[in-house]
């Protein structure tokens, strides 16, 4: 695992402690009785050992672990702090921050600090270092430095001051849309000229501000083995968790609003999913079970894939329940295999044969479904009986500001995220058949969005047609549909809100913009609407 990427974050962390550190260790040089400051200071040294050892920085770990040793002898009572204590716990304090300095500077840390440990080790004798292990002035911490005080390069800036910031810049992009709807009409150059300049500048704005909001998908799943551990803990199951692709950074916001549905889903594999350990010997299986969290792009979208090698899910158990809640024998005995599947993301819907503390209740898959699809992504089911179960995830690497195309149906405007897009076709309605559309070799089945949202569509002889990338909701094989569509216009910046209630439940959306001139225009839900209109 490439652990250079925290470096930053340990920068901050040690930079704090040793500031800590130095308090802490001036105040007990005047009163050394004070018990809260001794505890204070064992904790700050104990995590910097542990961050050191962490990242590989060996001789700082070495360092803070003799500091430490020291530390717990003196609140534990059996020392007395004395002034070659004090003073030789500075000495390393200054020799931490030079090997601090030196991490920074990506320079080695050979700093050499057995003479520092050694006069620890003395000072508590009240005597001084032997003769024999004295180095050369040159091989041991510089002193400290009193010419110059320094701050960090690293900052530690609360995650709310970042989400005031992205929403500002929406206020910039939607600021810049009235300005270039202005500058169209003018013929200054100047004009053209510096709202060009301002688009710049605000997208580099935003390009960073988005840089310092994305965070690794690791972080997220690092609490991970232990929900695996506690809900395996009494069951007669062995789980063995894997992940792979956890490098890649998604916003914040997006990773926050994943964190229920992973649990949930991870829920459900170890209970719905994986067998005992006696019944998979019984049949033919490894007696541990195995889950795997798979992550990569598409675009720009990153996709998590949650796979088991449980039992699988059982269609007709699924059936079962399904007519339990209503559903009908001839729509049951009709549906597709990609549309049965996703029945275990029915409100009430459940298979497990008992209630137990974590499942079995119903509520679950349906809770993932919105969450993802509120999050902007679209959901995937795909089971083999006896094989085991993929839950597939489609998700935004970021939010609020996208890359959006305008599309004209009747007399309204919608939105189409640009990254979902493959491409703009104009074409016949002749070459339009039984709502299939042959591209490439392909038949593109064709959503009408005018007869889909009842709106009147434009009498034109041609057709616009929008080719998306549907993701899993088709099937394999399938990723591509066709949304028809009046006309298409400008691609643009768009500053999404998310839908508040009332309209928080509106189908076929999944947020809204106020474009240049006031208007409120709606972004679509492209994984929603193919959804709807595939009957899934």
């Amino acid at each position: 695992m490439d652990i250079s990427k925290y470096k930053g974050i340990y920068l901050q962390e040690a930079r704090t402690h040793l500031a800590e550190i130095e308090s802490g260790l001036l105040s007990l040089e005047k009163d050394p009785s004070q018990k809260d400051v001794l505890d204070a200071l064992f904790r700050h040294y104990h995590s910097i050992k542990g961050m050191s050892a962490s990242m590989g920085y060996t001789p700082v770990m070495r360092l803070a672990h003799a500091e430490e040793d020291l530390l717990d002898k003196l609140r534990s009572g059996k020392l007395s702090l004395n002034s070659s204590m004090a003073t030789a716990l500075l000495k390393c304090l200054d020799a931490l921050r030079e090997l601090t300095d030196r991490v920074e500077r990506d320079e080695p840390l050979d700093v050499e600090i057995t003479p520092l440990i050694d006069e620890l080790t003395a000072s508590v004798g009240g005597g001084s270092a032997p003769a024999a292990t004295q180095p050369p002035a040159a091989s041991v911490a510089p002193q400290p430095k009193t010419e110059a005080l320094r701050l960090s390069e690293v900052m530690k800036v609360e995650g709310s001051v970042f989400d005031d910031l992205l929403a500002t810049v929406g206020d910039l992009f939607m600021a810049l849309s009235s300005f270039k709807a202005l500058s169209h009409s003018s013929r200054s150059i100047e004009i053209k000229e510096g709202v060009h300049v301002l688009g710049k500048s605000i997208s580099t704005i935003h390009k960073n501000i988005l840089s310092a909001r994305m965070l690794p998908l690791e972080d997220l799943i690092a609490g991970l083995p232990r929900v695996v551990r506690d809900l395996t803990s009494g069951s007669g199951k062995e789980v063995s968790l894997t992940s792979e692709g956890m490098d890649i950074s998604l916003d914040r916001a997006i990773l926050e609003g994943l964190a229920s549905p992973l649990v949930h889903i991870i829920r459900n594999a170890v209970d719905h999913g994986i067998e005992s350990a006696q019944e998979r010997v019984e049949c033919g299986k490894l007696s541990v079970g195995a889950i795997k969290i798979k992550a990569y792009t598409r675009r720009d979208r990153a996709v998590i894939e949650i796979s088991d090698d449980g039992r699988g899910i059982n269609r007709e158990r699924l059936r079962k329940k399904a007519a339990e809640r209503g559903l009908s024998a001839e729509r049951l005995a009709s549906m597709p295999d990609r549309e049965l599947l996703k029945l275990v993301c029915m409100p009430g819907l459940s298979t497990a044969d008992k209630v137990t503390g974590t499942s079995g209740r119903g509520v679950g898959m349906d809770v993932v479904k919105d969450s993802v699809e509120a999050l902007g992504g679209a959901l995937g089911i795909e089971s083999a009986e006896g094989k085991g179960t993929k839950i597939i995830m489609e998700l935004p690497r970021t939010t609020s500001i996208t890359k959006v195309l305008i599309v004209s149906i009747g007399p309204e405007q919608f939105l189409l995220p640009i990254s979902k897009i493959e491409r703009v076709i104009e074409t016949g309605k002749d070459d339009i058949g039984g709502g299939v559309f042959s591209f490439e070799g392909v038949q593109v089945p064709v959503v009408p969005l005018a007869e889909l949202f009842g709106i009147a569509e434009k009498a034109r002889p041609g057709a616009t047609l929008i080719l998306v990338d549907a993701g899993p909701i088709l099937g394999a094989g399938q990723h591509l549909a066709a949304l028809k569509v009046d006309d298409f216009g400008d691609e643009i910046d768009a500053y999404v809100k998310p839908l508040l209630p009332p309209i928080s439940k509106l189908w076929g959306a999944t947020g809204l913009t106020i474009m240049g001139d006031g208007r409120p225009v709606f972004l679509l839900d492209v994984q929603q609407i193919i959804s709807k209109a595939a009957g899934a």
